[in-house]
């Protein structure tokens, strides 16, 4: 759905702090390689920063990207789950996009990034993008024809919709190869917004001159000066000199814009070819310029692979491009995620199109759905000769949907996991302007009074393990433990360290000992949602790894090592009595020791031991009162688990009960066909739990 306006995406976003400077772009062709010339520059540069485009190629988070990389799917999940329940509370009824902008703004807010360079979606005045606060630059590319239907019919009534994005006191660049009619909208427009200042790129004639002699096409030329011109007026401070940033942007691939490519991947065998998003008349000129100029003669004629949004202008893209002599497949995309209102044109109509600009039927080939047929045709009659694979900007989910993996993304091997982390859940955290500092935004008990910085010791230092070793992986666990809410303690321990930005951690590399993006190892971070004591926290964890933690020559894994992070005087109950237990091993054995390693942070008050510390900080004689029965409790609890090592008794297991206000699922497994592949031998209890089953040999994840 597209509904455009700014009260939803506004209401949305009430509660998310702007703490990033923004650079804006709109335009009609370009916009997006200008964001991502700009946020090159601005990375290189050794600023942190974030840029947020559409649509995505690949995956929906890949549209975010901080520092170069893509958002984790991990962080963005949960942050658009938050952004989506929003939503659902406040009744707002936020459009797909408009979710996707709030997602993408909490995020930047949340990692505390420094610039923000947003791409507008549709339009500018009206664009769900507008509503940002603190833009540093503004920036107007080429404009077209396009979306009339949204954004008018003539190109001055688009311009006007695009010039929406100025605002007083913030310098606007435009690229002055517009048409004298869309300049002139645009400077009357900034004339009543205030007296903005445009810049024009075109007013360098050096930095154009420079480009041009470096092989850049005359829109790669137009689409750099504009996004170097925002970047000197965004960072004056900065050096802008071409001798340190060209070789930065000659290493910018933008996917989908007259890209090479490698077929093998979908095909079997190497063929190159030219991949391209013209998805309007004045991007198909463009394609056009660039495909002559480089692919075609006489004795080269080109092979398309089509592919087309409905509602594109396809009699542009084809007369601009497509010849008598040419060759012609066409293909229908899938489903686009996240995009619900974009459809495929059927391919028989790009078929009727190029017979209509004189390609012969017998050229022709109609590949329906079938991306991989598409393309072994193309490969087949094209021979040594070219491909081109162009359309609609959708072209690149034609890519994404194939069998195969996408050319258009490399992806590196990372050593395989065999570390889990684990933090311990102890309370929940509801959220709140002071990001879990005031203890009033936190559900715990009377007894653990005072304990919440201890909590976010205990995040943080999970996160730190993480960060230490690129083959762990981090399990929040707890359940939801309170009828006040079905939020989960793991749930809100991630939500915590995203408000404090702890995934700012850097882990150390070979380059830089101290310094490294968080994104290198938040991929790695998982939630346990389903324990109910400190028992399951290690289980459940264990088993959670084991589904969805991947190997390269396995399925699945066990983890070779476990580090618990919790509070110090539970160590023994954790370690010698749960993991124990949960090994198959004797408390005393040194495998124990050699497996599990134990990090302990006692709240304030409780000496290392476990003792209370008479001298409390508060100096309230209740709160010391409160700390010993609460030790007093632990005690207790320990010798139950002594008698009890598996808590299937009704003691152990009544408490469980009382706290599974939610009706979580307690079985370790969800499947009989999950329980064989695991080879772990286990027992059905009468409330429908699930518990271990002692054996003589130690369980896979002790081997």
């Amino acid at each position: 759905m597209i509904d455009l306006g700014l009260a939803r995406i506004g209401r949305l976003l009430q509660h998310t702090p702007q703490t990033w400077k923004a650079i804006h772009v709109a335009g009609t062709n370009g916009k997006g390689s200008i964001c991502a010339y700009l946020s090159a520059m601005l990375s290189a540069s050794g600023v942190s920063c974030a840029r947020f485009t559409s649509p995505h190629l690949i995956d929906r988070w890949d549209c975010i990207t901080i520092n170069e990389k893509p958002v984790p799917e991990t962080i963005f999940r949960q942050v658009e789950g938050l952004v989506k329940q929003r939503d659902q509370d406040e009744k707002i009824g936020a459009t797909e996009f408009e979710l996707l902008a709030a997602t993408a703004f909490e995020i930047f807010h949340r990692l505390k990034v420094e610039y923000g360079v947003i791409e507008v979606g549709l339009g500018g005045k009206l664009d769900a993008t507008n509503i940002m606060k603190h833009k540093s630059v503004t920036v107007i590319a080429k404009i077209g024809l396009d979306h009339q239907s949204f954004l008018g019919n003539t190109i001055e009534e688009i311009a006007l919709q695009k010039a929406g994005i100025i605002r007083s006191g913030v310098p606007c660049v435009v690229d002055d190869s517009n048409d004298s009619s869309v300049m002139k909208v645009i400077q009357d427009h900034a004339k009543e917004v205030g007296g903005v200042e445009l810049h024009y790129p075109s007013s360098d004639s050096a930095l154009v001159q420079v480009l041009t002699q470096e092989g850049y096409e005359p829109h790669q030329v137009q689409n750099l000066a504009c996004a170097l011109l925002a970047f000197r007026l965004a960072c004056p401070d900065f050096d802008h000199s071409m001798s340190r940033l060209l070789p930065v942007v000659k290493q910018l691939q933008w996917p989908g814009r007259l890209q090479r490519i490698d077929l093998f991947p979908i095909i079997g065998r190497h063929q190159e070819a030219l991949l391209d998003g013209a998805h309007n008349s004045q991007s198909a000129q463009v394609l056009a310029g660039y495909v002559n100029k480089h692919y075609r003669s006489p004795s080269q004629p080109i092979t398309w692979v089509l592919a087309a949004s409905k509602g594109k202008d396809v009699d542009s893209i084809m007369s601009h491009n497509v010849q008598p002599s040419d060759q012609v497949t066409a293909v229908r995309f899938g489903a686009v995620d996240g995009m619900p209102w974009v459809k495929a044109e059927d391919p028989a109509n790009l078929i009727n199109q190029a017979i209509r600009y004189g390609v012969d039927t017998q050229n022709t080939h109609n590949s329906g759905d079938d991306v991989r047929a598409a393309l072994e045709w193309a490969s087949r009659v094209a021979g040594e000769k070219p491909i081109v694979i162009a359309g609609s900007l959708s072209i690149s989910f034609l890519i994404s949907h194939s069998p195969s993996p996408s050319p258009l993304i490399t992806m590196s091997s990372p050593p395989p996991p065999n570390h889990l982390v684990i933090v311990c859940g102890h309370a929940i955290w509801l959220g709140g302007p002071a990001n879990g500092w005031d203890e009033s935004e936190w559900l715990i008990e009377p007894y653990k009074k005072g304990e919440t910085p201890t909590f976010i010791a205990h995040i943080k230092a999970g996160v730190e393990e993480l960060a230490k070793d690129d083959r762990a992986v981090l399990m929040f666990s707890g359940g939801p433990t309170r009828p006040e809410t079905r939020l989960s303690e793991a749930q809100s321990y991630y939500n915590l360290a995203l408000a404090n930005s702890f995934f700012g951690l850097s882990p150390p590399t070979s380059t830089s000992p101290t310094t490294s993006s968080f994104t290198d190892f938040t991929d790695r971070i998982h939630l346990e949602e389903r324990a109910l004591d400190s028992y399951y926290n290690i289980l459940f964890s264990v088993i959670h790894y084991w589904r969805v933690v991947e190997h390269p020559q396995h399925a699945c894994c066990w983890p070779e090592r476990i580090t618990i992070v919790s509070h110090a005087f539970k160590r023994n109950r954790l370690v010698e009595g749960h993991c124990a237990a949960i090994f198959g091993l004797d408390s005393s054995s040194p495998l124990l020791g050699k497996r599990v390693r134990f990090v302990g942070i006692n709240p304030p008050g409780i000496d290392g031991v476990g003792g209370v510390v008479e001298g409390d900080e508060d100096g309230e004689s209740s709160n010391v009162k409160k700390k010993k029965e609460a030790m007093q409790g632990v005690q207790l609890a320990l010798g139950q688990w002594a008698d009890d090592p598996h808590g299937v008794g009704e003691e152990l297991a009544g408490k469980r009960r009382a706290r599974n206000f939610w009706g979580v699922d307690q079985r370790l497994f969800f499947s009989e066909g999950e329980r064989r592949r695991s080879g772990i031998e286990t027992r059905v209890l009468e409330d429908g739990s699930e518990a271990l089953v002692d054996g003589e040999k130690p369980r896979p994840w002790a081997r």
